[in-house]
């Protein structure tokens, strides 16, 4: 590793504790009844664990940035072509209602539209409305919160699951007529 390498790794876990910030101001804590570990670090800074529940490796943290100020961050998890997470999203205090998350999701999607079938995320209940009218989310039923056991997303206590359907996949068990 030579100095430019350091330099560049020191400036990215100085924009990530950044991000954590602004994660911090936007959420509750959120601490590990165990470990008493902060969800949120760990998210952003995609720390593993032996316990599948505590590994937050895989995620990969998403900024926008103006004049080197962070204004928004996600947090997301791509699984393959079938579903990307977003458990965790903010916005800085001053941005907000300016329309900042919606050029980070839209650049997000942008990003994922021709590889992804779904984005998921947990919405508060104060912010439902919010993704589901002015982002196009949907409310996740219970039949498809079951399709997606064998995942291992992020959760939190009065969340409501929501999707938001990007690309269609083909069904490689979906039958072809060839025609007469």
């Amino acid at each position: 590793m030579d100095v430019s390498d350091i330099e560049a790794s020191k400036e990215d876990y100085s924009k990530l504790n950044v991000a954590v910030s602004v994660m911090h101001e936007c959420f509750e804590p959120i601490k590990d009844p165990h470990t008493g570990s902060d969800l949120v670090e760990n998210v952003i800074f995609c720390r593993g664990s032996d316990l599948k529940r505590l590994n937050f490796q895989g995620f990969y943290t998403v900024l926008l940035e103006r004049n080197d100020s962070l204004i928004s961050v996600a947090a997301i998890r791509v699984f393959g072509e079938k579903l990307a997470e977003i458990p965790l999203i903010g916005t800085q205090s001053q941005y907000r209602r300016l329309g900042m998350c919606r050029i980070l999701m839209n650049e997000i999607e942008k990003l994922m539209e021709f590889g992804v079938e779904k984005l998921i995320l947990p919405a508060a209940s104060s912010v439902l409305d919010t993704w589901v009218t002015s982002f196009g989310f949907s409310k996740m039923t219970e039949s498809e919160r079951l399709r997606f056991l064998d995942y291992t997303l992020l959760d939190f206590q009065d969340a409501v699951m929501c999707q938001k359907l990007l690309m269609e996949i083909p069904s490689t068990n979906s039958s072809q007529s060839t025609g007469p």
